[in-house]
């Protein structure tokens, strides 16, 4: 089976998004929004998901990770739901000058967005390829480098000397951040595809998505053209947004399991 230390990397990722968002969310849970509350909760609930996926198979729990892929029609709607939950929210504080987001809200969502279209295309294609271990382990994988950024940026943002954020008077340094993460993603997409290039298309794919992002960050999410496009989202009711969410998450595990490809390579495994 191939990623055998993959679980590795959701432990740290975990661990990371805990450290990053803990000023931000973890430690002031009674004034966040319900948008960030519905996004931590489906995010955490996906993470451990494919901590679960990426441990069990190695060490004989094909059985559990059979059943537990299955969930992916329930965990994918939710974390769908819960990403445009947390756009809505930023949405909301952009147009309402919150201080953080009235810099970097448009542009953020821009990151986001485009996440939230790549994490639904690899789970798709991770069902579709399920009989193939290793293009199906790479698409499934590959829904965590979207959180790789958004998750290191605020760590550097934290510890490196010269981007470090105290206060209000520190936003701008905030791009910084993002970007440096952007270059740690880029590259170990780069090295993952590098290493197998045979069935290294989750991780050109990814590699792709994190280039646009980059370049679309200092670009196209910097315009006033994309800014009120984004302000928009936050007057469309949240229920609504959350129920796009919720239906395009479904459409593509469907979509991706009733177009099954690929010979069997191995077991057929479910995600």
């Amino acid at each position: 089976m191939p990623y055998r230390k993959a679980w590795l990397f959701i432990v740290a990722l975990i661990a990371a998004t805990i450290f990053a968002f803990w000023r931000s969310y973890f430690g002031r849970l009674s004034s966040s929004s319900a948008g960030f509350h519905i996004h931590g909760m489906t995010a955490g609930l996906w993470m451990l998901l494919l901590l679960a996926q990426s441990w069990t198979p190695h060490r004989g729990g094909i059985a559990v990770h059979r059943g537990l892929g299955k969930t992916t029609f329930v965990a994918m709607p939710l974390f769908a739901a819960g990403s445009m939950g947390v756009i809505h929210s930023m949405a909301t504080g952009t147009a309402g000058g919150h201080p953080f987001y009235a810099i970097w809200g448009a542009r953020l969502a821009f990151i986001d967005i485009l996440a939230f279209g790549a994490v639904l295309y690899a789970v798709g294609m991770a069902f579709r390829h399920r009989r193939n271990v290793r293009l199906h382990a790479g698409y499934m994988l590959s829904t965590a480098l979207p959180l790789v950024s958004p998750v290191l940026g605020r760590v550097f943002n934290q510890t490196v000397p010269g981007i470090i954020i105290r206060g209000p008077q520190d936003f701008h340094l905030f791009g910084w951040g993002v970007q440096l993460a952007n270059l740690v993603a880029g590259i170990v997409a780069l090295w993952l595809w590098r290493r197998d290039t045979r069935n290294g298309k989750p991780w050109a794919v990814a590699l792709g998505v994190v280039v646009v992002q980059a370049v679309g960050f200092e670009t196209v999410a910097v315009g006033e053209t994309w800014r009120k496009l984004f302000t928009v989202i936050g007057t469309s009711p949240l229920a609504a947004l959350m129920a796009f969410g919720l239906v395009a998450g479904l459409v593509a595990v469907i979509l991706g399991w009733t177009a099954a490809a690929g010979r069997k390579t191995g077991r057929t495994v479910f995600v």
